[in-house]
């Protein structure tokens, strides 16, 4: 099992190449390029290779330069182009460096603002369409992605409370195992899996009052990484772990031994990184 850690852990690390400056002077070698850094132009194949890292990515990078918020459930056509165009050259960039595994997440049934917010009166596509859209374009990405000798993991959608309402989820897709397991059944490759987010997980399970370990139990097979971090139960909040978390009760699992554990805490010190890298290699041991 290998320990990586999320580019977006870093306090203030905009910036990806200050953030792999600060990674490979600590001595930290296995790495996921995530989600949330500012577009950087001229990069070259070279600024990643140098320094001998273990690499997968996540979802939006390398971000674009003009920042989207992408939906591969859209009904709206030039959002759903354009998030599949993104999602395209993220793996044209994995196939380059010679990354093999990259993750992506599950759609929504409404297009969200640069917040990630939904407008509670705007319009949102019957499930059953949404559905079949995000299908489609896993489809659709995975045959390019086979092209490229990259796997795709599907990360489970987080249900924060103020996208609840009456009880009900009406906005995300994939926050249920019963999604995956449909999901799945209709993109019948090996090459397409999970990345089970555990803190995404506690969260959504707490509102939709399901049981999170059954949660577990039914997509276990087809989990290919896993994301921890920790939150309130009520939030997605992306805090550090500590030794009574109940992620490692889950990565300790005979089934995940060999999955990458990908530390996703956010607004980290470079030292606090180093202690939490340390803290799931020990319990692990």
């Amino acid at each position: 099992m290998s320990v990586y850690v999320s580019t977006t852990c870093l306090a203030g690390g905009s910036n990806i190449l200050d953030v792999l400056r600060t990674y490979a002077k600590a001595g930290l070698r296995y790495v996921e390029l995530g989600a949330s850094h500012k577009y950087t132009g001229g990069l070259s194949l070279t600024e990643f290779q140098q320094w001998g890292f273990s690499f997968i990515v996540h979802h939006y990078f390398p971000p674009p330069k003009k920042p989207l918020i992408l939906n591969l459930a859209s009904q709206n056509a030039a959002i759903l182009a354009q998030s599949k165009e993104q999602i395209k050259r993220s793996i044209d960039f994995c196939h380059s460096v010679g990354v093999r595994l990259f993750s992506l997440h599950a759609g929504f049934r409404a297009d969200p603002n640069d917040k990630l917010r939904f407008s509670h009166d705007q319009a949102v596509a019957p499930y059953g369409i949404a559905f079949n859209t995000f299908v489609e374009s896993v489809r659709e990405i995975n045959s390019y992605a086979q092209e490229k000798g990259v796997r795709i993991a599907i990360e489970n959608n987080v249900l924060s409370e103020y996208n609840v309402i009456d009880g009900q989820n009406p906005f995300l897709l994939l926050c249920k195992a019963e999604e995956f397991e449909r999901l799945l059944e209709r993109t019948p490759s090996i090459n397409v899996g999970i990345v089970l987010d555990l803190g995404h997980l506690k969260v959504t399970s707490h509102w939709l009052g399901f049981d999170r370990y059954k949660f577990i139990d039914k997509v276990k097979d087809r989990v290919f990484a896993i994301h921890v971090h920790e939150n309130n139960g009520r939030a997605d909040q992306h805090r550090e772990l500590d030794e009574t978390s109940w992620c490692f009760e889950v990565i300790g699992r005979k089934c995940f031994s060999n999955l990458p554990i990908v530390l996703e805490s956010t607004g980290l010190t470079i030292d606090k990184i180093i202690q939490q890298v340390s803290l799931v290699e020990e319990i692990l041991r």
